[in-house]
């Protein structure tokens, strides 16, 4: 090694470039560890391709596994429940048809002025034929009740004669009784508490509407209802924007009125809106109207709010009635039983003394 005109050795060079070298901490670990993972993946892979040419291999050759049978069997079993329930479905609406067509023909049949009137209420409360395929239609459901009047009857005739004539006879004015009067009440009861559902969520409905109407931009309001619809957890709601919806895609804006109008005709609110629309596609001024309309839903929203409010603190109050003689009885119990204490703990303390 040269050191005499000052250069440096080769050991020394040696030892000098050592020390620029990257230690073994700073070794990147993660590159490590997913090279350390490369043989795992190959048998992984590996795996895979061998499954692979299992399955290819029994389907080419058509060869059947332990879990196929059990597959199809369940497959056929659903398909046997289904083919049953459908089988049920169909009897009976053949025997509601049968039914019908009896009853029609005779005296019990539903008279034409009422028809419309039922069909609107059987469409409003939702009853359905069984399997729930579409709804009942007024002479299939006046004809279901006539035929258990009937039937009814007939039974209560024979228990009048061959049983007991004070039961037999109850049993035919009952079912008379019940039969014309309960099936309109089920249905009307149902109607009404849609109605009352509609009317407390429809200013919200409509105030959505609102401010489009009145600037008559010609904005369609199909898709405003629809965001509503997204907006809303009242299942009526939503219904009527279906409703609406429908007959406004099939007949158009302003045509679909009068179909919304005579579907809910029972609703003052949608009756009126409906025509304030039609009004605003004819081209007229209805910008007043429709202030007014807004505030008067405003006004109603408020009342039924105060009328709640008023309900609760009333039950509130009525609660309070019933509890306070329990709290004062429970009051003077404890009262009496301190007094009690107290007077023995004096008797003992003037006998010690």
């Amino acid at each position: 090694m040269n050191t005499l005109n000052g250069t440096a050795g080769g050991g020394e060079i040696l030892q000098q470039g050592g020390q620029n070298l990257p230690k073994a901490d700073n070794i990147n670990e993660a590159l490590i560890q997913q090279l350390n993972m490369i043989p795992v993946i190959q048998v992984l892979a590996a795996f895979l391709l061998v499954i692979l040419a299992i399955i290819l291999i029994f389907r080419i050759k058509e060869i059947k596994t332990p879990f196929k049978g059990k597959g199809i069997n369940s497959t056929l079993n659903r398909m046997e429940i289904i083919r049953r329930r459908d089988e049920k479905i169909l009897k009976q609406n053949k025997m509601i048809a049968a039914v019908t067509k009896i009853i029609e023909k005779s005296p019990f049949k539903l008279a034409k002025s009422n028809e419309d009137y039922w069909q609107y209420n059987i469409d409003r409360a939702g009853i359905k034929i069984p399997g729930g395929a579409r709804l009942f239609r007024a002479k299939e459901f006046n004809a279901l009740i006539k035929a258990t009047i009937i039937i009814l009857s007939v039974v209560g005739v024979f228990i009048t004669i061959f049983i007991n004539s004070l039961a037999g006879v109850l049993l035919i004015v009952s079912s008379l009784l019940l039969g014309n009067t309960l099936p309109m009440m089920y249905l009307r009861t149902i109607v009404k508490a849609k109605d009352d559902e509609i009317k407390l969520n429809f200013s919200d409905f409509y105030l959505m509407l609102h401010y489009v109407l009145i600037a008559s931009a010609n904005t369609p309001l199909e898709g405003i209802m629809k965001s509503y619809a997204k907006t809303t957890s009242s299942e009526e709601m939503i219904k009527l924007v279906d409703t609406c919806v429908h007959y406004i895609d099939t007949y158009g804006e302003y045509g679909a009125t009068r179909y919304i109008a005579r579907q809910y005709r029972e609703i003052p609110e949608i009756g009126k809106l409906m025509r304030l629309i039609r009004q605003a596609n004819d081209g007229g001024d209805v910008k007043a109207e429709l202030i007014g309309f807004r505030q008067e839903l405003l006004n109603a929203k408020k009342y039924e709010i105060e009328k709640r409010m008023n309900k609760l603190i009333a039950r509130a109050r009525a609660s309070f009635n019933l509890l306070l003689p329990i709290l004062v009885q429970a009051v003077i119990s404890a009262m009496a039983i301190y007094i009690s204490d107290l007077g023995i703990a004096t008797s003992l303390f003037s006998a010690g003394i």
